[in-house]
This record gives C-alpha cells, structure tokens and sequence, in this order.
C-alpha cells in the first residue's frame, strides 16, 4: 500500500494546560470576578468556547475578551487547543482547566476534580471528532445571546446543552440543544438541530418522526434546522413534502449556512417553515402560536 506523503496526515490538536494540584488552584482562584464565574458556567455546561463566543456572551469587544482569556490560561483557569490547518490555524478552543474546574465546583457545592480528571476531559475534548459540531451548536446559540445584548428588550432566557436537553425529553429524541428566545414582540421556545451533512435525509426525516412522538407525549416545540446549504435545505423540504403530503406533524423550520440574505439567525427573516415558500424571522415564527405550549422540564438532579 502506498505511503502517504508526511504531511498530509492528520496533524494531532496542540493542547496547552497548565497543571494543578487542588489546594494550588484554590490558591490561583483569588481575584477572580464575577463575570470569570459565570464563563466557568457556560463552560462547565457547554464544554468549549472560541474567543468570539465568549465576546458575544460576556463582552463588548473581542481585544477585551482575548486578553482576558489568555490571563486566565496563564493561571491555569482554563485550558485551550486548536489544530495546525493550511494556511495558519485555528482560534484557540478554550474550556476549563485544573483552576476552573476546582473553582467552579467548590462554587457549586461539588466534589472537587481529580486533576487527573480534568486532564483526560480536555484531552477527550481536543481529540473528539464531535467537537466541531459542538463548537457549530454553541456557535448558534452564542449569536444569539449576542443579538439579545444588543437590542434592548431581548434576551435569550434559555440555553439548554444536549445531554440535558435529551432527559427532559425522556429519551424520546436527542436535540443538539432547548433555546427559548424573547424580544419585544414575544418568545419562541425551540429545539436545535445542527446538521453538518453527514447524514442522510432519511435520517434528518426520522428525527422529525421522534419529535411528532414527543409532541403526542406532551412537548409540542418547533424544531430548528441549521442545513450547511441552499442545496441540502431545499433536498430535505422535497423529502419532508414527500413523508408528509397532508403536512408535517410539528413545525419544522429551516436556514441553510450559505443563505444569500443577512444571515443574523435572531433578527432576520431566514427561517424557512415546511410547506411554506416565505421565510420568517424567529419573532414570526413566535407568532404561530409556538410559544404557548409548556416548555419541556428539566428533571431534578
């Protein structure tokens, strides 16, 4: 078999953490302010973070954002990793290092982390294959925060990662995520579908079959679908239409990453519903009358 050439191989993620016994990171936790505590929150629940991401939740510009990220992995409060890609590299990925983890569980009331521990999840989360499609979720729910930060009367009151998102569905269907988003004109409560194209439009469709199951057991949410094109949005309208000739079960709406329109997913019409031809704004999409079916419920720890 022939070799490949050295460096066309898959080139393994530069991992930076600094190590951390849990009586030196209590010691590295003093001064930390509260806008600090609540980046540990998003990261201990959404697991990994790009600068811009962190500027759109916390901060008003992304010099501020960088610098005060590279502080904090100098003291060992958070870890990051990125990949040599041609030409240049990635931004970094940041999540929580030794620091970050000890400190944020003491806050909560939890076992503090082995350092161990900590180590083998930034290390599982540099090599997964699975975190860009994480980073692609959180991209999508970050932007919306943002667009809530900036126009008065916003706000996204809810952001629910996977794995909680899924038991408060009973297991019936896995979302990438639960968003309830609310500007001046009302609130959508939502679930969120990242799709990355890998997999097939029967399976895209099957999903929609788990949220009609979910909605006869009680949850009627629309469904948001992120597509990574104009061509792939307009392939599984045709294979809903062709499941659902009398009309889809729940509302499923769709944007594809490649639409020629302002691409601002809280405040511009790119959401394209099943069986319609306009697309809508999210407050549209409110309008429908979505917003007034109860919210799934988080089962209690």
């Amino acid at each position: 078999m022939p070799q490949l050439p050295r460096n066309t191989y898959p080139q393994p993620p530069r991992v930076q953490l600094q190590p951390a016994s849990a009586g030196e990171a209590l010691a590295r936790s003093r001064g930390l302010t509260e806008r600090d505590m609540s980046l540990l929150s998003y990261l201990d629940r959404h697991r990994v973070l790009t600068a811009l991401q962190v500027t759109r939740l916390l901060f008003g510009s992304p010099h501020h954002a960088r610098h005060r990220l590279t502080a904090l992995y100098n003291r060992g409060v958070l870890a990051r990793f990125r990949r040599e890609v041609w030409p240049g590299s990635q931004p970094w990925r940041y999540t929580l290092g030794h620091v970050g983890a000890t400190v944020h569980a003491a806050a909560t009331d939890n076992p503090l982390p082995k350092p161990s521990t900590v180590t083998e999840k930034v290390l599982r989360l540099a090599n997964s294959p699975h975190t860009e499609h994480l980073l692609g979720v959180n991209e999508f729910f970050t932007r919306l925060a943002g667009a809530a930060r900036a126009h008065n009367g916003c706000v996204l009151r809810q952001w629910w990662p996977e794995t909680i998102t899924a038991d408060a569905c009973g297991g019936i269907v896995r979302p990438d995520g639960y968003g309830e988003y609310t500007d001046p004109h009302g609130t959508l409560g939502f679930f969120y579908e990242h799709d990355t194209g890998t997999e097939t439009l029967d399976t895209l469709t099957d999903k929609i079959t788990k949220y009609a199951e979910l909605a006869r057991a009680g949850i009627t949410k629309p469904v948001l679908f992120r597509l990574p094109s104009l061509a792939r949005e307009q392939h599984l309208h045709v294979a809903i239409t062709r499941r659902w000739p009398a009309g889809v079960p729940v509302l499923i709406a769709t944007t594809a990453a490649d639409h020629s329109a302002p691409c601002e997913p809280a405040t511009d019409a790119v959401w394209l519903p099943a069986g319609h031809t306009r697309h809508h704004t999210l407050t549209e999409l409110a309008a429908r009358g979505a917003h007034r079916h109860p919210a799934p419920r988080r089962r209690a720890a």
